[in-house]
């Protein structure tokens, strides 16, 4: 039998987190739960995106997805899953099972004291020079949990003291697994129903299995305004982190800072705004936070990251949808000084065709610049699809793309074509 999760480890910790959220959620809460399963295919002229040997080969993936939302109440929890088996049939790859996703869980054990628990599973990139492959990824699973306390001072005074454990594994083991331990001091002020502020001051420590330590603290303001149709939140201040090895020693000052807005441009369009700086590790859960966004697992540990995201989406009167989005992001890796800057654009637009069937296109585009070796990456891939409904539950999608790799390593440059169709129902 395949493991899912990849080692007895992190098969026990996401056990604890299921037991958490089972434990807490109890069977007296009403919940709605939603199951699908699929079939996808996907024929690739370079399933191993290689500049030379091209090897064809198609891709079949069976999967399961299982999302459920408890009631509000005293005890709540959500699971957003995706298990399944991707076999290949020439044999690019080792086929192999997969699951990404989350658990989450929370409950009220006295007034003001709640106590939480998630368990997260995400595939990540292990070499950001390298192409996005199979070979290339390694399984992520972190697992928090600790309690939130809050004290009502006044009707718009509020303090807030919070503790969290953080183990964090990565399914090869040369990746480095961390257990980080943090608390949290937040004070919050009610100026108006709109606007709150606040200040924040955040302890952390970090044990690596490398047997590296980081400490680190920060101090924060907070802010939080609504508008009618725009609403801004954010946070700066300083942080310092210091990481220890054997009898070395490195300490790293920084701004720390987040940025958030969201304006409803008219009833059917939005635009976004997300920023974030801050001294980290490899092993923080910032890449999920900003879904696409990985830090390079060959590096050292401690790394100072500034990521910037901007996208705007609009539905049509006549069905169709646009949506944009920009990025950028920078990291530099505190011990050894290397810079990895990244920055791109995706677009995507559908339209229906009839009532059952709708087309749609993505196009991407990527610039990514490593600052050690003095290389240069442009990655460009475009798509052309149709979704067509076949009853209520039965939905099939078939797509053909494009995607090309230039850069100043020929061994890293790449063109591929693919096809792809997939069958999707939905059980409940």
């Amino acid at each position: 039998m395949v493991d899912v999760f990849g080692s007895g480890k992190i098969r026990w910790i996401a056990s604890i987190g299921t037991g958490l959220l089972i434990a807490t959620t109890g069977p007296a809460i009403a919940a709605t739960n939603s199951l699908s399963g699929g079939i996808d295919n996907r024929f690739s002229d370079n399933a191993r995106r290689t500049s030379s040997d091209e090897q064809s080969d198609l891709e079949t993936q069976v999967n399961l997805n299982f999302q459920h939302l408890s009631d509000p109440g005293q005890c709540t929890s959500s699971v957003d899953m995706r298990v399944g088996y991707t076999y290949w049939h020439d044999d690019a790859f080792d086929s192999e099972a997969f699951a990404n996703g989350s658990l989450r869980g929370q409950c009220e054990l006295a007034k003001g004291l709640i106590w939480q628990a998630s368990n997260t599973v995400s595939q990540v990139n292990r070499d950001n020079r390298q192409a996005d492959t199979q070979e290339n990824r390694t399984r992520k699973n972190v697992f928090r949990t600790g309690p939130v306390y809050t004290l009502q001072l006044t009707q718009i005074d509020q303090l807030q003291f919070s503790a969290t454990y953080e183990n964090t594994e990565f399914e090869e083991p040369e990746e480095p697994d961390s257990e980080r331990v943090s608390g949290v001091v937040a004070y919050n002020h009610s100026f108006s129903q709109t606007l709150q502020g606040g200040l924040s001051v955040t302890a952390e420590r970090t044990e690596l299995d490398t047997q590296e330590e980081l400490d680190r603290e920060s101090a924060v303001a907070t802010f939080n305004k609504v508008w009618a149709t725009t609403r801004v939140s954010g946070s700066l201040g300083a942080n310092r982190q210091e990481t220890r090895l054997g009898s070395r020693k490195v300490s790293s000052d920084g701004v720390t800072g987040t940025f958030s807005l969201g304006r409803e441009i008219t009833p059917s369009s939005e635009f976004t705004l997300n920023a974030d700086r801050r001294l980290t590790d490899q092993t923080s859960t910032l890449g999920l936070q900003f879904e696409d966004f990985n830090f390079n697992l060959t590096e050292t540990s401690a790394v100072e990251v500034t990521t910037v995201r901007a996208g705007y989406n609009n539905r049509f009167s006549n069905g169709s949808a646009f949506g944009a989005e920009l990025s950028a992001s920078r990291s530099d890796y505190v011990q050894s000084g290397d810079r990895e800057e990244r920055s791109g654009i995706n677009l995507r637009y559908s339209r229906p065709v009839t009532e059952l069937l709708s087309w749609f296109t993505d196009a991407a585009y990527e610039h990514q610049r490593f600052e050690d070796e003095g290389s240069e990456n442009d990655l460009v891939s475009v798509s052309l699809g149709l979704d067509y409904r076949l009853s209520t539950r039965m939905e099939v999608r078939s797509a053909i793309g494009h995607q090309q790799k230039t850069s100043d390593i020929p061994s890293r440059e790449y063109d591929e074509n693919w096809v792809a169709v997939s069958l999707n129902y939905q059980f409940f």
